[in-house]
């Protein structure tokens, strides 16, 4: 091996590595603070529905607050905006810890959070895109997807663990001082990370609020995308686990089981999926075909028909034909994204996924409400299918430009 290729892996790896971290470290912030709004609801006399909307400010802070964090990026950077989205949720943490003392003190914090969670997806996307060798950026987004997925898996036993031990106050402050760490790992790293503006000229024009980028067919077609991601990953992961226990005699320990193990399918799709992304030429067929699995075991499932213990392998299996798609996902996006745009694209593509995080709980809630367990894993498989509609539309618009 090279000298020159030895560095430029060295490079790509301490790129990857960091933004991974902070990626997974949002997704750790987003469910430790859904937590500890539970671990606080004595203390302040809270009702679910009062924690349920926090959650909703939250997301939707977050969800308008990507588009234009986006154009913040192209604006300013991606380095900086990344940097301060990790100060601003680790301090909603801190001030949760010394200030909070009911709902509308919380309000605020919680909306601060959502700003902090805004940046991630258009920060780091433009940052990987610029730092990481081409070659390599399919492993980049697998790297990505799966420090998302990792960082769910701790956020709520460390917040309930610790606040057991020491109490929610010093959990909370303990939380808030991971983010001040990754943010100044984050500040220190601009001899590797690249900024993304290819001139200072476009840079200039990339970070103003032109939406005109945003309105193209493949731009809205990939939001869509995202938001019908978003519909089926979260009904699923909020309703899985009662609506099996409704359809198949299976214990809770069960059912939870079925649910790890499409989460721990997920995570290893995504990294498979990975080195499929750097190899592929059409990402919009393993992106189509990895959705059709995944609706298709979903819908054997959905049946109620099959023998219980054949639920946790269709499950995992469902999940690996997800997470299998997520890195051809995002060189979809890439692919459709102008020049210097990294920013606004990617927030504002992304956004989708807040889009959809809103708009599945109320409606898989309904469902299970009027005991149609059945129904959460038929939805989920119709999405799915939608969504293969979706991503090979995505082609269509993209090689119309081309062939004029």
């Amino acid at each position: 091996m090279s000298v020159a290729l030895s560095q430029s892996l060295a490079r790509d790896a301490r790129v990857i590595g960091i933004i991974g971290i902070a990626h997974g470290l949002s997704h750790f912030y987003q469910l430790a603070l859904a937590t500890l709004l539970i671990v606080v609801m004595p203390d302040f006399e809270l009702s679910y529905a009062q924690v349920g909307a926090l959650g909703a400010v939250f997301y939707g802070i977050s969800g308008v607050g990507q588009t234009v964090a986006g154009f913040a990026v192209d604006r300013f950077g991606a380095r900086p905006v990344l940097a301060f989205g990790l100060l601003a949720a680790a301090t909603a943490f801190a001030l949760v810890a010394a200030l909070a003392s009911g709902f509308w003190s919380l309000v605020p914090m919680v909306a601060l959070a959502g700003i902090g969670n805004c940046v991630f997806h258009p920060a780091d996307f433009a940052i990987l895109n610029a730092s990481v060798n081409e070659g390599r950026l399919g492993r980049a987004y697998s790297v990505h997807g799966l420090g998302g997925t990792l960082g769910w898996a701790p956020a709520a036993p460390a917040i309930y663990f610790l606040s057991g031990a020491i109490g929610w106050q010093a959990t909370a402050l303990i939380v808030s001082a991971l983010g001040l760490l990754v943010a100044l790992a984050v500040a220190t790293q601009g001899s590797v990370m690249v900024d993304h503006r290819v001139a200072r000229s476009e840079s200039r024009k990339a970070g103003q609020f032109d939406m005109s980028a945003l309105l193209a067919p493949p731009i809205l077609i990939c939001m869509l995308y995202f938001a019908f991601i978003a519909i089926t990953v979260v009904g699923i992961q909020q309703f899985a686990v009662p609506a099996l226990r409704e359809m198949y005699p299976v214990t809770l320990e069960a059912a939870a089981a079925a649910l790890a193990a499409l989460l721990i399918g997920s995570a290893v799709g995504v990294v498979i999926g990975g080195w499929i992304a750097d190899r592929a030429v059409r990402h919009d067929a393993v992106a189509a075909g990895g959705l059709f699995a995944a609706g298709a075991l979903t819908a054997v499932i959905a049946t109620g028909g099959i023998a219980p213990w054949l639920v946790l392998p269709l499950m995992a299996l469902s999940g690996f034909a997800g997470g299998l798609t997520g890195p051809s996902r995002d060189m979809i996006v890439r692919g459709a994204t102008p020049p210097g745009s990294s920013g606004k694209v990617f927030g504002f593509v992304y956004s989708g996924l807040d889009v959809g995080s809103m708009i599945s709980p109320p409606v898989f809630g309904w469902l299970m409400d009027h005991h149609m367990p059945h129904a959460i894993f038929w939805g989920a498989f119709a999405i799915y299918m939608l969504n293969v509609l979706t991503v090979l539309q995505i082609r269509r618009f993209n090689r119309a430009p081309a062939a004029a």
